[in-house]
């Protein structure tokens, strides 16, 4: 399963990073920087650029290369065909909306006066006492690219799944004519 968890590592930094912030006192609209090794700012802006790759990657294709390697691992790891379909139906429907959307809401928590995050890319975005306006505007329009990731990540479904049901189906005849 970390197999699944690791594309979503940078909103996971985002929400460790702000959780961490908060219990020492800082404040996302606040000019004052938040120094925790280095600034929050800095961890954000950085996590939101490692989201965003891996979401604009993820529609470019690599989401057929992830999914093919988590359905593989299922196969090898679930004897039953229906625990198999829906674990992969899981990870496809994961796989279809969060990273595109994941990066945009594990700082929407951030927004603030000084940070409202937009497509245009206008305006300054301060969180924590620093700026992350060009990445966390840049995922505001990740969104966009669900209509070229979804489809790719449910096809991947509907492929694994009419495989693994023929798969099972000539696994159960081999099996009937052995007894026979």
């Amino acid at each position: 399963m970390l197999l699944v968890v690791v594309p979503f590592l940078p909103e996971l930094v985002i929400l460790l990073t702000s959780l961490f912030a908060g219990l020492l006192g800082c404040r996302p609209g606040s000019d004052a920087g938040c120094s925790i090794g280095p600034s929050a700012a800095e961890i954000i802006r950085h996590a939101l650029d490692a989201g965003y790759l891996v979401g604009s990657r993820f529609g470019d294709g690599l989401a057929v290369l992830w999914l093919a390697s988590c359905y593989w691992l299922i196969t090898l790891g679930w004897p039953r065909l229906w625990s198999r379909l829906l674990l992969a139906f899981a990870i496809g429907l994961v796989c279809a909306f969060v990273p595109y959307f994941g990066p945009m809401l594990s700082i929407s928590h951030l927004v603030n006066p000084k940070c409202e995050p937009n497509e245009g890319g206008v305006g300054d975005c301060i969180v924590f006492g620093g700026d992350v306006g060009g990445a966390a505007h840049q995922v505001v329009g990740l969104g966009w690219r669900i209509l070229e990731g979804a489809p790719l990540a449910i096809g991947m479904f509907a492929v694994y799944a009419i495989v693994a049901v023929v798969a099972d189906v000539r696994g159960r005849r081999r099996a009937l004519g052995s007894l026979g």
